[in-house]
């Protein structure tokens, strides 16, 4: 962890997600394992980004690499992170979406608008540039 970054333990959100959030600089990476679905886990999650956005960490790093499975509520809180961050000069990017998640931003139409990257570092790379 770079100095400066503050980092929060990892917060149990029910029975089905966990999310970890570290915060350095105006970046926000907020790395989810388990499955996204409806209800504590989308609620947890978009608490989460909303705080990082009104704490000014506007650039939004979202590690979906250990996401099995994504409901239809789960993407809108994705698609809201980008749509919030946007509306206050950021952006959000996505890492290594799980393949069952990236298959279904793809049919949503959803995947190209978010750069996706392989790697948390990365994408921190791509915000620095």
């Amino acid at each position: 962890m770079s100095p400066g970054c503050k980092a929060k333990s990892w917060l149990n959100l029910g029975d089905h997600v966990d999310l970890d959030i570290r915060e350095s600089g105006n970046i926000c990476t907020l790395t989810l394992k388990g499955r996204m679905v409806s209800g504590e886990p989308v609620s947890q999650f978009e608490n989460a980004f909303q705080s990082a956005l009104l704490s000014g960490h506007i650039y939004l790093i979202v590690d979906l690499e250990a996401v099995p499975f994504m409901d239809s509520s789960g993407i809108g809180s994705i698609v809201n992170a980008l749509r919030m961050s946007s509306k206050v000069g950021g952006s959000a990017k996505l890492v290594k979406p799980a393949p069952f998640v990236a298959k279904t931003f793809k049919m949503c139409g959803i995947l190209g608008l978010f750069a996706v990257y392989e790697t948390e570092a990365e994408a921190v790379a791509a915000y620095a540039g």
